[in-house]
């Protein structure tokens, strides 16, 4: 008898061709779309060229700066520790090398030298974005105020007003590193650093990951699940109401005549819609499998996380439905399609990366079980073991308990409508 209840359910699911298209057909037109038009933007390529920097330097700044040591006055000697320290800690050299050997900046920005006479024709032709200009005795400026107090040197910054974006980034990488560099002189100066003479990296990123993980995950793999986990939740609303149909056309009360009980009736909704739920996920991984090229290495785990996920899908199908035949509405799962699957959806990471608003609203978004879904299967995806997703799992095994529990508590035991 459960069986052909199980039948039932399905045969009325596949007679709602609109039903079909929504569940199996938009997320797979939505993973297209925000995979295109937002792939470039989540896997940082807003920037679409390389900042060109210029920088001009009147004099070679290691040879000033042993020329300014070697005329120190008598009375005034630095230990040999002191001055590789002080050749080390150039402020010129250290930009260059930030900018220069930088994996992360060598993407971003392009540095040429030019030649002094060269300087006046650059600032003309707008050729680059940003050029620094380190003017003549800067190094020796620099070494009066650090030795004797003196008044700071500065050098000049040219930004190209028509490039105004790279400009900004520039001017930022700038500030960072004349902060930095201004904190650890200070530190150093107080002796509360002794060994480290290296200034933090400024490493500028943009791919999504998770926590503790070194994989990137591009922006199809992203949406493959943000979307897929969101559709998901659509079949428990679904099933909720044409379960509700059922019983507003008095087919629940033939089912109780032909003494079948209530919790079969209720089990068959869960187990069919854990069919659904199980289907649509296996059509979405092929898809992006066969267009996207996407591996699912460690199948068993994605397999493993979609089970439970679609166990929890079952569960607020059951819930769902036993509110709407308690309140002889259905109500309750016309909202849960309509509103509660997008405020989830939101919470949960499925529009963009959460975390990147507030990592907040992320730890939120972890409570909710589309979202403990997404990042468990990220987590997959970035090589995670099973021991990296237990915690979405407890999570997603709490929601599945405590409304399966629900959904039996409020399931009526008659049939009718109030």
């Amino acid at each position: 008898m459960f069986t052909a209840l199980l039948k039932k359910q399905i045969k009325i699911l596949l007679r709602s061709p609109s039903e079909l298209v929504t569940l199996f057909v938009m997320p797979i037109v939505l993973i297209c779309i925000l995979s295109f038009a937002l792939g470039s933007l989540m896997e940082g390529d807003s920037v679409g060229t390389t900042i060109e920097l210029a920088v001009v330097q009147v004099e070679d700044e290691k040879e000033e700066f042993h020329k300014v040591i070697k005329d120190l006055p008598p009375n005034f000697q630095l230990d040999q520790q002191a001055i590789e320290y002080m050749e080390n800690a150039l402020p010129v050299s250290l930009l260059l090398e930030e900018l220069t050997l930088s994996k992360e900046m060598q993407e971003l920005i392009h540095v040429t030298q030019l030649k002094e006479e060269s300087f006046a024709e650059a600032k003309k032709n707008g050729e680059y974005d940003v050029i620094l200009e380190i003017p003549a005795n800067f190094t020796k400026d620099y070494l009066d105020a650090s030795l004797f107090g003196k008044e700071e040197p500065i050098f000049n910054v040219y930004l190209n007003e028509s490039e105004q974006i790279t400009s900004t980034i520039v001017k930022h990488i700038l500030d960072f590193y004349q902060q930095q560099y201004t904190l650890f002189s200070e530190l150093r100066k107080n002796n509360f650093i002794i060994d480290d003479n290296t200034l933090p990296s400024h490493e500028i990123r943009s791919t999504v990951r998770s926590v503790d993980s070194l994989e990137e995950v591009s922006s199809s793999v992203y949406y493959t699940f943000s979307m897929m986990v969101m559709f998901l939740l659509f079949v428990a609303g679904t099933l909720a109401s044409q379960s509700f149909l059922e019983k507003y056309t008095h087919i629940f009360d033939r089912i109780l005549i032909a003494r079948i009980h209530p919790s079969i009736y209720l089990t068959s909704i869960i187990v069919s819609s854990i069919i659904f739920t199980f289907l649509q996920s296996v059509v979405i991984f092929l898809f992006s499998y066969i267009v996207f090229k996407i591996s699912f290495a460690g199948w068993g785990l994605y397999l493993f996380v979609t089970i439970v996920f679609s166990l929890v899908v079952g569960a607020i199908a059951a819930l769902l439905s036993s509110i709407n035949y308690r309140s002889n509405s259905a109500g309750a799962s016309n909202l849960f399609s309509t509103t509660i699957v997008a405020i989830l959806a939101f919470f949960g990471g499925s529009y963009f990366n959460i975390s990147t608003l507030s990592p907040f609203l992320a730890k939120v978004g972890m409570l909710t079980p589309n979202g403990a879904a997404l990042d468990a299967y990220l987590t997959v995806a970035q090589n995670g073991s099973l021991i990296d997703i237990l915690p979405n799992i407890t999570i997603l095994s709490i929601f599945s308990i405590l409304f399966i529990f629900f959904a039996f508590l409020l399931f009526p035991k008659r049939g009718g409508i109030a």
